[in-house]
């Protein structure tokens, strides 16, 4: 099929306070810098403009915490902008950031801002970034400069012009007339409306009515609206797109597909076609106590800013073995799979605690910790770490069954196809479901068959049916780890 130019994707990188958010609100002449706590970005925004041709631009967060969120910006953008204050220079996350540009090879502008205030040493900047390696066009070098201030729009012209030129050489394309595909930039819960996620497209168009797969989520689109929130009807590849209505929690980092009709979509689901990034499954080594954790936050980008934190403790000698990871304010559901263990503990990040979920920790004794600052998140998992004395009760893995049919779905009962992968499969056992290896919460075998016959086992390579008990939405794809308590 012919392709025809698209519109650059940009990436704007570098240290927090630099201006980053700032010169993007005086692009689109908006006033999303105020909008954010501190002013500091806390989630990766993508914002297009149509003039004088159309730019999509994608903000990310400055605090260190949040460096997953800058690396999968700069995977999915065509040019990076490196903001550095004129006033200030170079600083860690200015190192950070042109490391993630390096890494990706991405063509970049370095844009000194701040360029209205006085008494400025930009030679001082200049050799700065030359230390680092970055050598500017006026050095003799292949890094151009564009010189703005973001508060009065000085410069900011010249900026538009070359991002253009350098899209210019860089002969963007892409087939317009393909079912869309791209990248989950952000989600989260919109109170009143449910599951959203801002997508990226980088192939294609996407229409009202279709439907997406991202991850293993999904939703025929019924609303969709811009980056200032208007309901549209259609989108191209290299424009945002804030979508509404998805089944379930959308990771961000997923890559998602279009199909027309549904049932494109479960063969799509059935194969493992769409990836997602999910937490690996926590191994614990022997000896090694283990305080079993359940993530809530408001944003996806949270999440991973959490998980980032939680990452930095992993040499205290303590596994902290993450069994949901989601979006969302913390329900009675997540109370129950915290249950399970005694070590275990429920974290929100900006989010509630509703009352059923209350009621249900004080019942079931789960400790619920709520955080408004990721650092203060971190302190308290730290004096956590030193009262822990008692290991995590361990698990024999009796075998593993893969998912491919849901016959019937009554609540917390469900009649499912699959086949045993490795070891067997025993009638009332007790296992843990899995998506793409990310534990979800756990359930009981009631009865199995063999064809028509009833059985108190399937082994590995078999064939089986069976009748399940567990609260959460079975799909197939999922795996079934069945245990005994060791």
């Amino acid at each position: 099929m012919a392709k025809d130019k698209r519109a650059p994707i940009v990436v704007v990188l570098g240290h927090i306070d630099h201006g980053k958010t700032t010169l993007l609100d005086k692009i689109r002449e908006t006033s999303v810098a105020e909008k954010e706590a501190g002013g500091i970005t806390q989630h990766i925004g993508a914002y297009e403009i149509k003039q004088p041709k159309a730019i999509t631009f994608i903000d990310t967060p400055g605090h260190e915490a949040f460096s997953k969120m800058r690396s999968r910006g700069a995977r999915v953008a065509d040019i990076a902008l490196l903001v550095v204050a004129a006033d200030d220079g170079v600083k860690p996350q200015t190192e950070e950031a042109l490391a993630v540009i390096q890494e990706a090879a991405l063509p970049f502008i370095v844009v000194l801002n701040k360029i209205d205030k006085a008494g400025l040493d930009l030679e001082r900047v200049k050799k700065g970034l030359g230390d680092k390696e970055v050598i500017l066009e006026e050095w003799g070098g292949k890094v151009p400069l564009a010189k703005v201030s973001a508060k009065t729009g000085e410069g900011v012209p010249e900026l538009l012009e070359l991002i253009l030129l350098l899209a210019e050489l860089g002969n963007l394309e892409c087939d317009f007339t393909k079912p869309a595909s791209g990248v989950v930039i952000e989600s989260h819960l919109d109170s009143k409306r449910g599951q959203a996620a801002t997508l990226l497209l980088l192939e294609g168009t996407l229409e009202r009515g279709d439907w997406i797969l991202a991850g293993e989520a999904s939703v025929k689109t019924k609303i969709m609206e811009d980056f200032n929130g208007h309901s549209i009807e259609k989108v191209l590849a290299s424009s945002p797109v804030r979508v509404l209505g998805f089944n379930q929690a959308v990771r961000i980092g997923a890559t998602f597909q279009v199909f027309e009709v549904k049932e494109k979509l479960e063969e799509a689901l059935s194969r493992g076609v769409a990836s997602a990034i999910q937490s690996p499954r926590p191994q614990t080594a022997e000896g090694e106590k283990t305080m079993p954790l359940v993530l809530k936050a408001d944003a996806a980008g949270s999440l991973e800013a959490l998980e980032e934190e939680l990452s930095k403790l992993a040499a205290t000698g303590l596994t902290l073995a993450i069994l949901r990871s989601q979006v969302g304010n913390i329900t009675e559901d997540d109370i129950q799979l915290a249950s399970a263990n005694p070590l275990s503990v429920v974290l929100g990040f900006r989010v509630k605690v509703g009352k059923g979920a209350r009621l249900a920790a004080e019942r079931f004794g789960v400790r619920v910790q709520c955080f408004e600052l990721i650092y203060e998140l971190g302190d308290w998992l730290k004096n956590e770490i030193a009262k822990i004395s008692a290991r995590e009760p361990s698990r024999k893995i009796l075998g593993t069954a893969k998912i491919v049919k849901i016959f019937r779905d009554d609540g917390s009962k469900k009649i499912v196809g699959g086949k045993v992968e490795t070891g067997g499969i025993f009638q009332q056992k007790r296992f843990r479901l899995l998506r793409r290896d990310f534990p979800l919460g756990e359930g009981k075998i009631l009865e199995l068959q063999s064809g028509r016959i009833k059985v108190r086992e399937i082994l590995e390579g078999q064939e089986f049916g069976a009748l399940v008990e567990i609260s959460l939405e079975v799909a197939p794809g999922d795996k079934f780890e069945i245990f005994e308590e060791a």
